[in-house]
């Protein structure tokens, strides 16, 4: 996988011999064809090595740069779709005043965004991507590279960036389109192929917002934002600039996983340049003044990227609820869709549990080469999360069975010096284990499972623990208690003194950092707008107030007062449309541990009591039981079915 460093616009944008080597480096690896009729996997084994990317796109090489390509524009002398000057190439001034006028727009966006939190409402323009991906080869058992394997957590939507220079205009064209990619390679011979410059989003993410195409029609070159305001702004005074859709999708804000994309401005010919690479974008700082540095335009997708998303609990479609009744039935039944038809049991597929071997090394001799996989013993990777989990031996010093306290000094038989051990070790070739935190611990529960043994899977997590483990996560009350997890028939989170023993078990892969929450709007009876809260960790969004409560001019006012049963919060989240009741993993990612009474920052939730909310996951194991999260500090238990709580509903889009 090349991902262009300093690429030929960031050494020097008059170089032919440095663009055909470029041109000729990124030439697709050839096969023959009899080996492909023999053994196909072989062939797409090497087209995603080409590629390096899982991108895509279906839409074929754009449609207005296709109609503008024999058109000669007589008012502005160029050859619009070629690119090629005929009598001048500067801008108008008034032109470049509203270029900068629409950066000034686009920078302020982006500063009150993360002043309020709040995204502006997207325009929904065309997606002009969406081809099959690597994702969906490796789902028909096609071969897949070694790097996209380590990759694949975010395959779904992590999707290549394709950057071309054009010799001509010595402007820069950005595509997802593999097709599109394709067709400027075999048609526009000016067009140099750089490779994959970063990567971004082809499919739609609750708090990812739409990158908007422009393609300026007497200058033959692109443009791109994700500001709103400059959209409208480009859209409205510069009638050249040509609105195709949205490129791609990104981040307004930083984060874990996202890279700053930086943006220049050529006022002499009127268009942009992007570039992820903070080394390209000193280099062209230092030594090409002639662009301006316009600072950070968003934030793509780095190579830890992860595809938001929260596991699912691991209830099965035969274990769901009907009115009147503890029993639980299949979710199919008339009586279960008649209570609720989005029960936890009915959502079976969406983000179920996944896991896969972790790869490491391959053996045999191009082109017949097989993967090799550490053992469930060792490490195992979360494919929903991305995370790599420590696997459990049965006996010696990283046995399953083994327990610690948690005061974090390194003492001996202590959570913190196993740590140090398992790193030492270097686990799987890994050194940077840790403890994780209690969201991330509280993802490996199933609670499909009834009976004796630990509520974890255990084909993955063979020599699981029987009991509870301890997490990174700090008590807010007291340094003298952590939270653990339990293993064991009651599943939830608890506050535990450092000084008692329980398991460990680390994990491997960056913790969350960065603005987790925004604002949003999303319909519900009687509520106005800005009324739901995006977790950009989760991908789920959440209505601000309680049931009961409505939004209306930045507060909840109590409209009545619900609480519930479990049923009846069902019976309730049932009754509003594009909304339902959590699950308790979905649930449960919600509390800020780190605050108390309520568990939650009050300005995204300003109706936030601590007070014990409902999920829809029953207990299985006695089915009168239902799980429970404490939004006072943030626990999670299973109580009987007819206690009163309250309810907070999640959007139905997950």
């Amino acid at each position: 996988m090349q991902e262009l460093a300093v690429g030929v616009f960031g050494r020097s944008i008059n170089a032919p011999n440095q663009v055909r080597a470029m041109r000729n480096q990124n030439s697709n690896t050839k096969i023959p064809q009899q080996l492909c009729t023999l053994v196909p996997w072989v062939c797409a084994f090497v087209a995603i090595l080409s590629l390096g990317a899982c991108g895509g796109g279906s839409n074929e090489f754009s449609a207005t740069e296709k109609n503008h390509n024999a058109q000669t524009t007589k008012e502005t002398g160029w050859n619009v779709g070629l690119g090629l000057p005929l009598t001048h190439a500067n801008p108008s001034a008034q032109t470049v005043a509203l270029q900068e006028e629409g950066a000034r727009l686009s920078a302020a966006e982006l500063v009150e965004i993360t002043r309020t939190g709040v995204l502006p409402e997207s325009f929904e323009g065309t997606l002009l991507s969406g081809e099959e991906n690597a994702l969906a080869a490796s789902k028909k058992g096609l071969a897949v590279s070694k790097e996209f394997n380590a990759e694949r957590k975010g395959a779904a939507s992590r999707t290549a960036v394709y950057r071309f220079f054009n010799t001509r205009t010595k402007a820069h064209f950005f595509t997802t389109s593999v097709s599109e990619r394709n067709n400027v390679q075999a048609t526009l011979s000016h067009m140099s192929y750089e490779g994959t410059a970063f990567y971004a989003s082809g499919t739609t993410i609750p708090g990812l917002s739409p990158v908007h195409r422009f393609y300026n029609a007497q200058t033959g070159v692109h443009f791109y934002t994700i500001s709103e305001a400059e959209r409208a702004h480009v859209a409205s005074t510069l009638p050249q600039f040509v609105y195709e859709g949205i490129a791609y999708y990104a981040s307004t804000l930083a984060g874990t996983g996202y890279t700053p994309l930086y943006r220049f401005f050529y006022p002499a010919r009127g268009f942009h340049f992007y570039t992820n690479s903070a080394a390209e974008k000193d280099n062209i700082i230092a030594t090409l003044p002639q662009y301006s540095y316009e600072g950070v335009g968003y934030y793509v997708l780095g190579s830890d990227w992860q595809t938001p998303a929260v596991p699912h609990s691991g209830v099965t479609a035969s274990q769901c609820y009907q009115a009147g009744s503890n029993t639980l039935v299949a979710c199919s039944t008339a009586g279960a869709l008649a209570l609720n038809p989005q029960q936890d049991g009915h959502r079976t597929a969406i983000n179920p549990m996944r896991y896969s071997d972790v790869v490491s090394g391959y053996f045999g001799t191009f082109p017949i080469i097989f993967p090799l996989y550490y053992p469930r013993t060792d490490c195992v990777r979360d494919d929903v999360t991305g995370l790599v989990w420590e696997g459990k031996a049965a006996s010696g010093e990283r046995s399953g069975a083994n327990t610690y306290t948690y005061h974090g000094d390194n003492r001996s038989g202590d959570a913190s010096a196993y740590v140090n051990r398992v790193n030492a070790l270097n686990l799987c070739g890994f050194n940077d284990w840790r403890l994780p935190e209690a969201e991330e611990l509280h993802n490996l529960v199933n609670y499909g499972l009834a009976g004796s043994g630990p509520r974890i899977t255990m084909d993955w997590f063979p020599n699981a623990e029987n009991g509870a483990s301890w997490s990174s996560t700090p008590d807010a009350v007291s340094t003298s208690f952590g939270w653990t997890m339990s293993f064991t028939a009651d599943a939830g989170i608890k506050r535990s003194f450092r000084s008692h023993s329980y398991s460990v078990r680390l994990v491997r892969g960056q913790a969350w950092n960065g603005t987790r929450h925004v604002i949003t709007s999303k319909p519900y009876p009687g509520d106005g707008v800005n009324n739901a809260v995006i977790d950009r960790k989760t991908g789920l969004i959440w209505r601000r107030c309680l049931e009961g409560q409505l939004w209306s001019e930045g507060a909840c006012t109590y409209n009545t007062s619900f609480h519930l049963s479990q049923e009846g919060a069902l019976t309730q989240g049932s009754s509003r449309s594009g909304w339902r009741v959590p699950n308790v993993k979905e649930l449960a990612s919600l509390p800020d541990r780190g605050r108390v009474s309520p568990s939650l920052d009050v300005g995204f939730f300003p109706g936030a009591v601590g007070s014990d909310l409902w999920t829809s996951t029953p207990h299985v194991g006695s089915s009168s039981y239902a799980m429970r999260v404490g939004f006072s500090a943030g626990g999670v238990s299973t109580v009987p079915r007819e206690n009163i709580s309250l309810l907070r509903l999640v959007g139905d889009g997950s």
